[in-house]
C-alpha cells in the first residue's frame, strides 16, 4: 500500500518497531525532532508502517476520492467502511481533515494518512487566506503535527502493545525514586504533570510518563511524551524542573514543551498509588483499592486522549480482528497488591514539601 522509496524514520517503543514515511519534510522534521529518543537503526522487519501525506484544500467526502476504493464489504459506521481486513476511515472522532486506510491483511500491518489542509470552510476565500498568512504558513501547518503524530504513531503502537502484550493505557503518570515508583492517576487538570516533575527533584529519581502510562496486572510501563507546563507550573515544580530539557515546542493554553533528562523505560512494580485531584486544603489518606481503580477509569473516561486511543483501537480491531484485553481485573489486581491512596493538593501547597512530607514517606 505504501510507497517505500522514501526514507523512513525507524522508531522504536519497547520492542514495536514502526516506519514512519511522509512526503512533507516539515512534518519528518518534527517527527525526528519529537521521537528523537525512539529513533533506531534496526535492519529487522517493522511490526507497523504508517505514511502521512499532506494534501490542500476541502477534503473529499468519498474514499473513492480520496484513495480509490472500488467496493467494500461492510459499513459498522456511516464514515467506516470494511473489506477483507482493510479499513477505510474517512471521519475520525474531531479531527475530520485526516482520512486513514488501515490495511491488516498483510504483514505489517500499515496506515496510510491523507490530510487535508485548509486555513478556513468558507468557499472561495483560501487562497486569500494563504496569501494574508503567507509568512506564518509553516507555523500554521505544524500546529497540526502533534496530533497527526498520535495517529500515526502512538495510537497503532499502544494497540500494538495492548493488543499483543497485554498492556492498558492510564491517563496517569509515574515516578521511579529510591523509595520506590508512585503510580499518579487523576482526570485532565489535576496537576499530575506538575507533580512529577516536582517529584524529579528527589536524588535518584526518573519519570516514567506524566500523561500516558502503560500498566498490566503487576507493572507500570512509560508512555514518554511531550511534558507540557505553562510558566505557572514550571514554577511550583521547583527543583525537578531543572531536569527537564526544553524543546521549543509551544501548545495551546501558553504551555511548552518539555522532556526529562531521564526516562525510566524498565517496567516497574509500583510502590504506591495515588489518585491526585485538586482541594481547598491537601490531604492524603488511604483509600480502599476498588475505589482507587474507580478513580482511575473515570480519568480514562474524562481524558480526550485516551478516548482516541481506545476509539482508534476498535477501528484497528475490525481491520485485524483483534480485541482489546480486559483492563479492569488487572488494574484490581494492580491495585490490591500496593497502598492506594486520596491525594488531594491545596492552592498553596509548596509540592517540594508534599513530594519529602507525604508521598515519599507513604511508599516506604
Amino acid at each position: 500500500m505504501l510507497n517505500q522509496q522514501d526514507e523512513a524514520l525507524r522508531l522504536a517503543l519497547h520492542g514495536v518497531r514502526l516506519d514512519l514515511y511522509s512526503d512533507s519534510a516539515l512534518f519528518r522534521d518534527y517527527a525526528s525532532s519529537v521521537f528523537k529518543r525512539l529513533l533506531v537503526e534496526d535492519s529487522r522487519p517493522p511490526d507497523l508502517l504508517s505514511r502521512l501525506t499532506w494534501c490542500d484544500g476541502k477534503p473529499p467526502r468519498s474514499p473513492r476520492e480520496v484513495f480509490g476504493l472500488g467496493d467494500w464489504e461492510r459499513q459498522p459506521d456511516r464514515d467506516l467502511y470494511l473489506k477483507g481486513g482493510q479499513a477505510w476511515w474517512m471521519r475520525i472522532d474531531d479531527f475530520a481533515n485526516l482520512k486513514l486506510h488501515i490495511d491488516a491483511s498483510d504483514t505489517p500491518t500499515s496506515l496510510e494518512g491523507k490530510y487535508y489542509f485548509r486555513l478556513g470552510n468558507r468557499k472561495g476565500v483560501e487562497w486569500l487566506r494563504r496569501l494574508r498568512y503567507r509568512r506564518r504558513l509553516d507555523a500554521l501547518m505544524s500546529h497540526r503535527f502533534s496530533t497527526l503524530a498520535y495517529y500515526l504513531f502512538y495510537h497503532p503502537v499502544l494497540w500494538w502493545l495492548s493488543r499483543q502484550q497485554g498492556w492498558h493505557v492510564l491517563h496517569g503518570g509515574a515516578v521511579r525514586t529510591p523509595s520506590g515508583t508512585a503510580l499518579l492517576a487523576g482526570m485532565p487538570g489535576c496537576g499530575k504533570s506538575t507533580l512529577a516533575v516536582s517529584m524529579l527533584g528527589v536524588d535518584g529519581s526518573a519519570m516514567l510518563s506524566d500523561n500516558l502510562l502503560l500498566y498490566n496486572a503487576s507493572q507500570v510501563l512509560a508512555c514518554p511524551e511531550t511534558v507540557l507546563l505553562d510558566s505557572h507550573s514550571l514554577a511550583l515544580a521547583g527543583a525537578g524542573a531543572d531536569r527537564l530539557v526544553a524543546t521549543g515546542e509551544g501548545r495551546v493554553f501558553a504551555r511548552e514543551g518539555y522532556v526529562p533528562a531521564e526516562i525510566e523505560m524498565n517496567p516497574c512494580e509500583p510502590a504506591a498509588v495515588f489518585s491526585v485531584e485538586r482541594g481547598s486544603h491537601t490531604l492524603l489518606e488511604r483509600c480502599e483499592a476498588s475505589a482507587c481503580v474507580e478513580r482511575m477509569f473515570a480519568g480514562n473516561t474524562m481524558a480526550q486522549e485516551v478516548r482516541r486511543i481506545g476509539i482508534m483501537g476498535e477501528v484497528l480491531d475490525l481491520a485485524a480482528e483483534t480485541s482489546a484485553p480486559e483492563a479492569r481485573a488487572d488494574a484490581e489486581q494492580l491495585a490490591s497488591g500496593v497502598p492506594c491512596f486520596r491525594l488531594q493538593i491545596g492552592p498553596e501547597e509548596k509540592l517540594e514539601e508534599l513530594v519529602t512530607g507525604l508521598i515519599v514517606p507513604a511508599m516506604e
